[in-house]
């Protein structure tokens, strides 16, 4: 399939365009916190961030977080399954747990092989996605490995604005929600919900073909305070349940559900003590629970955070001090209360200098972790305006990710010995292009990943089929090329990945499983008053489904169709129509994908 696509695609990313920041109309430039922590124009970040606003968010309604995630340049996704099968996010090739997740600044992940149930996470909830690529330890401590991924839930604005929609599709799909936000003088609210059920289609692509469904529910909250005018107070939470059938095995004619429950809250006190300092107190919880029935299986993690940050100004000169506190915990039936807790304490400075097209960024940060010890990470990055609408920019990193709670201290497979994996001296390098209406960039990028923890090595767990273990080290390179174009209504989208995502255990290189050594997304947009159509089109290569690459998964090519039309002032009708052409590609091995399905809905959003 990416042998017809190929001679095309080229063509298509010098046309089009891949910033999902600028597939709107001309507007402010938007303002990004994940890659430094502090607010900082999008055009001045000397790191590589994509945002993807409410009105993308919109569009894609009736779909999942991870499904639009992987329009975003140097983003692929696997799954298994349908919309609530277990979904993996790798980000220039790095596996799922090397990304840090946050929701409202509250980290989320598993403590029992890492990274976050992104089935779990309700998209109709967000209002706002920073995907930040690279590695950002020297930021945000563990798991920054890839990348960070930092969701926003719905804000109050001035006056009241109600927003409910309701759609339904094929394989009996409904989906609803319902949101009230406002601001009044110095308290603003926000409070949503959402209920979503599906009869699903059979994912198994041998024996069992029940249908695999689910059920799912959930809502969020945000309430806001400015007690003076430089004194903030805000709570958040978020709470989301899926109930997701799934056929443990190909053959197995059982009826198993997975069910999932995530939760986040957090408080914080902003205060602007002086135009100079600002400082931020906060305070997250994030609860993950996981059960399979009626084969009993149960594993719960929390994690929190304390979080004290200072932001200081002096004219060009940002400096950033951070406090940071994370304590994880894992209640499994592996592991043993003794050592299901573990705390990381941790201290990050952050200098930044932006004059005249010149602008540099060094991060430093210590964390220390009372189950594997210490790790020391940083990063330097700096950006040059060469030419009129040029602009040169590198970064030079490091990061590490901690060993799992469980891959330490479970009774049967875990090996208390292990180390954290290092992402050592990762080096990206980037040309971006402006001209008027057309943007483009490209990106190259080397990152060497070792002390690769690896399951089935022999070690001093009990399992006979292996343990834990650092037993291979990993390389990740490769280019990403994006532009846009936006004019007269027109708004085109495109970007090309190749990458190179290669393990070395034992002397023998293999690919890493399920990453694409070429991927493309393309994405055309267009405005016609009152109606706005679009497309998407993702093609793929042939991949691993296994660590051993004797399984493979073949190449495809789907596209996918939207549509929002303004019916009055107050109602949209929104439609989706996902492959389009109806393929058959798979994901993960023995797993089938959805089939072309439709989706209509109607949203009405009066503001008061």
């Amino acid at each position: 399939m990416w042998r017809n696509a190929r001679l095309c695609s080229p063509v298509l990313v010098l046309a089009g365009g891949a910033a999902f920041a600028q597939t709107e109309a001309p507007r402010l430039e938007p303002v990004v916190v994940t890659a430094t922590r502090s607010a900082v124009p999008l055009r001045e970040v000397i790191a590589d961030v994509t945002v993807i606003d409410r009105s993308v968010i919109e569009r894609h309604q009736g779909g999942a977080v991870a499904d639009l995630l992987r329009r975003v340049p140097g983003v692929q996704m696997a799954r298994s399954g349908g919309p609530a099968g277990a979904t993996s996010v790798y980000i220039r090739g790095g596996d799922t747990r090397f990304t840090a997740v946050l929701i409202d600044g509250v980290r989320v992940d598993t403590q029992t092989t890492g990274g976050v149930n992104w089935e779990a996470i309700p998209l109709s909830q967000i209002e706002r996605i920073e995907v930040l690529r690279g590695p950002a330890s020297a930021v945000y401590g563990s798991d920054a490995i890839g990348g960070v991924i930092q969701i926003f839930t719905r804000r109050g604005e001035p006056g009241t604005q109600f927003d409910v929609g309701l759609g339904g599709g094929d394989y009996g799909t409904v989906k609803s929600d319902a949101s009230v936000s406002g601001k009044y003088g110095r308290v603003d609210f926000a409070l949503s919900g959402l209920s979503e059920q599906s009869t699903g289609f059979s994912t198994r692509t041998t024996g069992n073909p029940d249908r695999d469904g689910y059920r799912s529910n959930g809502g969020s909250g945000r309430l806001g305070v400015d007690v003076t005018d430089g004194q903030r107070l805000e709570v958040s939470a978020l709470r989301s349940h899926v109930d997701g059938q799934y056929d443990p095995a190909p053959v197995t004619a059982a009826d198993d559900h997975a069910l999932h429950d995530l939760e986040s809250v957090s408080a914080l006190w902003a205060a602007q003590w002086l135009p100079e300092w600002r400082s931020t107190l906060s305070f997250g919880q994030a609860k993950d629970h996981y059960a399979t029935r009626p084969n009993v299986y149960t594993t719960d993690t929390r994690v929190r955070t304390s979080t004290w940050q200072n932001d200081v100004r002096l004219g060009k000169h940002t400096v950033n001090a951070t406090l940071e506190r994370r304590e994880d915990h894992l209640v499994n039936t592996d592991v043993a209360n003794a050592v299901n807790t573990r705390t990381q304490d941790a201290v990050a400075l952050g200098w930044g200098w932006r004059q005249d097209g010149l602008a540099f960024q060094v991060n430093g940060r210590h964390d220390r972790n009372d189950a594997f010890g210490s790790a020391n990470t940083g990063s330097i990055g700096a950006g040059v305006d060469v030419a009129e609408g040029w602009r040169v920019q590198s970064t030079l990193s490091n990061g590490f990710r901690a060993p799992t709670v469980y891959q330490q201290f479970s009774a049967e497979f875990g090996n208390s010995g292990l180390k954290a994996e290092r992402s050592r001296s990762n080096l990206e390098l980037a040309l971006h292009h402006r001209a008027g209406a057309f943007e483009s960039s490209a990106t190259v990028y080397r990152n060497r990943i070792t002390d690769l923890i690896v399951f089935g090595e022999p070690g001093p767990c009990s399992s006979e089929f292996g343990c834990y273990s650092n037993a291979g080290d990993a390389t990740l390179k490769g280019v990403t090329l994006t532009s846009a174009y936006t004019a007269d209504g027109l708004r085109i989208a495109g970007s090309i990945d190749f990458l190179s995502a290669k393990s070395m255990n034992e002397g023998v290189e293999r690919r890493l499983a399920r990453r694409a050594p070429r991927f493309a997304s393309f994405n055309i947009d267009k405005d016609l008053g009152d109606t706005t159509v679009g497309a998407q089109w993702q093609v793929s290569d042939k991949r691993y489904d296994n660590v051993a690459n004797t399984t493979v998964l073949g190449g495809y090519s789907i596209v996918n169709l939207d549509l929002q039309h303004k019916l009055s002032s107050d109602w949209r009708l929104l439609a989706r129509v996902d492959n389009f052409f109806d393929k058959k590609y798979q994901l993960a091995n023995t797993y089938v994908t959805s089939p072309m399905t439709v989706f209509v809905g109607v949203r009405w959003s009066p503001k008061i």
